[in-house]
């Protein structure tokens, strides 16, 4: 379902965008579709990977089949202007133990990191499954997780270093609990 959320909103950021965005990821198809056939095969795929340095997608062997939403084997405008979107905004990792999944939907973030409050001011993220079973390493201060979403609601309103609205995170987390339990 990730994917299908990216594809939706890559096409609302390309029907609402400007004239110089369009253009762009037209520029950004023909550049792949490098025998002219108004579509993207795997071999043009991976040749674009290799010789435009995003090769760190080849990690997700899927990658291209799941970005072919109708499956005929190749890649249409709409679903590179996904892989478009995907490689100018996603371009987060897990950070578990042995993991370094690509993150394309839900994913766990440190909120002492994504609030700068390390030296180095970059994000510690993890992907659910490294979240879940504890596969990481952090620094031992840093035991305050918040997944995407919730941390998004939680930062609403409040200047950009300031705290998560706690409660709102507990009342998110409360009413989890008790639907999972009827």
């Amino acid at each position: 379902m990730a994917m299908e959320e990216l594809h939706a909103a890559a096409l609302a950021y390309y029907e609402n965008g400007t004239q110089q965005l369009r253009d762009l990821a037209g520029s950004f198809f023909q550049s792949m579709d490098t025998n002219g056939d108004g579509q993207i095969s795997c071999l043009e795929f991976n040749d674009f990977l290799q010789l435009s340095g995003y090769n760190w997608i080849i990690n997700d062997p899927n990658f291209f089949e799941r970005l072919d939403r109708n499956g005929d084997g190749g890649l249409d405008f709409g679903e590179v202007l996904t892989f478009y979107y995907i490689i100018k905004t996603r371009y987060i990792r897990c950070q578990g133990y042995r993991c370094g999944i690509h993150l394309c939907g839900l994913y766990f973030t440190c909120v002492a990191c994504f609030d700068g409050a390390h030296e180095h001011r970059s994000t510690f993220d993890l992907c659910p499954a490294c979240y879940r079973n504890q596969n990481y390493y952090h620094h031992q201060h840093h035991t305050y997780f918040l997944d995407n979403h919730v941390l998004l609601r939680s930062k609403r309103g409040l200047s950009p270093n300031a705290q998560p609205d706690l409660n709102m995170v507990h009342n998110c987390i409360t009413f989890f609990i008790t639907f999972m339990r009827n």
